[in-house]
């Protein structure tokens, strides 16, 4: 049976073995598994979970980045079931739902998470938990004693579903998207042309892996391309960690290059040193950077490489090749898909859409909203607005949250919800709309102390809005506790 995952994984066992892998903090240290015992594991647990009974159910893995996180995906998704990845800040009904969506039979979960944990187990009986800190050693030990050699399990068919990976939500919970391990090794060959990963390389891993970029991009592509992979801590001390770790590879999105940006100024430290001084490959995806930090990026070497996707499309759409001078496109179209502008405007800006093997293979449990998301000749609809020229996409915003203010002007609400994202870390969500004729955010935050400061609010907006156009500019702002969102 056909399986890039096991071949990836083979291979990497066979050229890499005896190399560091992935590093992990632990007591302060960065903490070393070689290739070989991560892939050993993989094969362990995914031998001691097909003996367990889950062969072919919805496994879910709930926590923070960590090295039992990467193992119980890549076993689940290789040889067990589907792996459904569960993000450690949701609230306690999120977590319920996913788990009722997906019919997990079982969640993984890191300690950090007990406090639902707790609740979890009493509303869910009849799922099995296991905790990586005091089961995980346990099951690989006796997925040990099980398995028959490394590579004996039959693997999973690269087109039945793999990975389930939530989209971003706001005030609404979000789709469920189901992704093959086709679908997830349908962008490492554009990502090649641009980039030559190497075994040479260090990636220091900051997003989260239950979302796509993260998860295949920074990870598991990692088995293709044999670099070694670091896991941030907290943000707080990514610039420390970088200049201990000095990576070469690192993916964020906007408002962590601004930061870093900043606290270059305020420091008098260059980037390139806040970065680890051997930094090669920037990627930046989630939302436009300003040019003028993109500049102060480039003017020191670090040029910064746009990506554009979405879960849909396992993150693989368009990527900058690099040293791009183009600031305004989000990237080069990748030349593995099929990708084209629904009913395009006199500009050639229409709804961007495709075919591939990157596209999804639909909404768990979702036939309608599934059916709604391709044309009638089988292409993905992004809803996002832009145009491709000469092999670059360029984006203005979404096709269903544009809103149309009473001087006619017409903003991007997505836009601008990403932008009020980006004001500060306890800010979860946003919601725009207009009400009394004014552009009007609800601004939901995670830090309850934070809601009754309403004067460093009006500053953070105030601040967003000398940096926007006067249309775009937030008339009335609404502070709520990230409690309170609709699930």
């Amino acid at each position: 049976m056909t399986n890039q995952l096991q071949s990836f994984l083979q291979q990497a066992y066979e050229k890499w073995g005896e190399r560091d892998y992935l590093f992990e903090k632990k007591n302060d240290v960065f903490s070393p598994v070689t290739f070989a015992s991560f892939i050993e594991q993989v094969n362990w647990l995914g031998t001691y979970l097909t003996r367990k009974g889950f062969q072919d159910q919805n496994i879910g893995i709930y926590g923070p980045n960590s090295v039992e996180w990467m193992i119980a995906d890549i076993a689940i998704m290789c040889y067990v079931g589907c792996s459904v990845g569960l993000s450690k800040d949701w609230s306690y009904d999120n977590v319920v739902y996913a788990i009722k969506k997906c019919e997990l039979s079982c969640l993984i979960y890191d300690e950090r998470q007990v406090e639902f944990v707790e609740k979890l187990r009493k509303e869910f009986p009849q799922v099995t938990f296991i905790s990586m800190q005091k089961d995980f050693a346990g099951c690989l030990k006796e997925g040990e004693k099980l398995c028959d050699g490394l590579f004996m399990i039959e693997p999973k068919s690269d087109d039945v579903p793999a990975k389930v990976v939530f989209t971003s939500g706001t005030t609404s919970f979000p789709k469920a998207v189901l992704l093959s391990i086709r679908n997830v090794f349908s962008g490492w060959r554009s990502l090649r042309r641009r980039v030559p990963f190497g075994a040479q390389d260090r990636c220091y891993l900051f997003l989260p892996l239950n979302h796509t970029y993260g998860s295949i991009y920074n990870f598991i592509y990692s088995l293709v391309f044999g670099y070694e992979v670091y896991l941030a801590g907290s943000i707080s001390d990514m610039a420390q960690e970088m200049m201990e770790v000095h990576p070469t590879i690192f993916s964020g999105v906007p408002v962590i290059y601004m930061r870093f940006y900043e606290a270059a100024k305020d420091s008098g430290v260059g980037l390139q040193t806040l970065f680890g001084g051997r930094m090669k490959y920037l990627f930046c995806g989630g939302a436009k950077l300003d040019p003028h930090v993109r500049d102060a990026y480039r003017a020191e070497g670090m040029y910064m490489m746009n990506a554009y996707a979405l879960s849909e499309t396992s993150s693989a759409f368009s990527i900058d090749y690099p040293n791009e001078e183009d600031m305004e496109s989000v990237g080069t179209l990748f030349e593995d898909i099929d990708a084209v502008v629904f009913d395009p405007d006199e500009e050639g800006y229409g709804e961007l859409a495709v075919k591939g093997d990157n596209v999804f293979q639909g909404y768990f449990h979702d036939d309608e909203a599934t059916k709604a998301a391709f044309s009638e000749d089988g292409y993905f609809l992004t809803g996002d607005i832009g145009c491709i020229r000469d092999g670059k996409v360029y984006l203005k915003g979404r096709k269903d949250t544009r809103l149309t203010l009473p001087n006619g002007e017409n903003v991007s609400a997505k836009m601008l919800e990403q932008r009020v994202c980006g004001l500060h870390e306890s800010v979860s969500a946003a919601k725009v709309y207009v009400r009394n004729d004014k552009l009007t955010v609800d601004i939901y935050v995670k830090d309850r102390e934070l809601l009754n400061d309403q004067d460093m609010w009006e500053k953070l907006v105030e601040e967003l809005n000398s940096k926007v156009s006067r249309y775009e500019r937030i008339g009335m702002f609404n502070l709520y506790s990230s409690e309170k969102l609709l699930k």
